[in-house]
């Protein structure tokens, strides 16, 4: 199994409701896809943050990440953030936020 963790700075926080916006829905298609779990987790700020997913092979997270509203946000993500961070590993189950949010500090 694979945990993929992604960071999210937004560049301010007129940018806050376009990220709500795409976050919602592409957490609307994890419902309905191959994902084996799922959560989403922001800083105090609300400019920074957290999505964590499970997968059981690189081809399913492939799969999601280049179709859909995924993509779409992918292409729209320089819009309101400029600071976007990613981190894969092989997990049996989703890790908790102080762990993933230490995999970022760290490297």
């Amino acid at each position: 199994m694979i945990v993929s963790i992604t960071k999210i700075e937004l560049n301010s926080y007129s940018k806050l409701i376009a990220f709500f916006k795409f976050n919602g829905q592409i957490i609307n298609e994890l419902k309905d896809s191959e994902c084996k779990g799922y959560k989403v987790t922001g800083h105090w700020s609300l400019k920074v943050w957290y999505t964590m997913t499970l997968w059981e092979s690189e081809n399913q997270i492939n799969a999601f990440y280049r179709n859909g509203k995924h993509l779409e946000a992918m292409k729209q993500s320089k819009n309101f953030s400029s600071k976007i961070q990613f981190k894969r590993i092989n997990q049996v189950d989703l890790i908790s936020w102080k762990n993933a949010k230490n995999l970022f500090e760290n490297h």
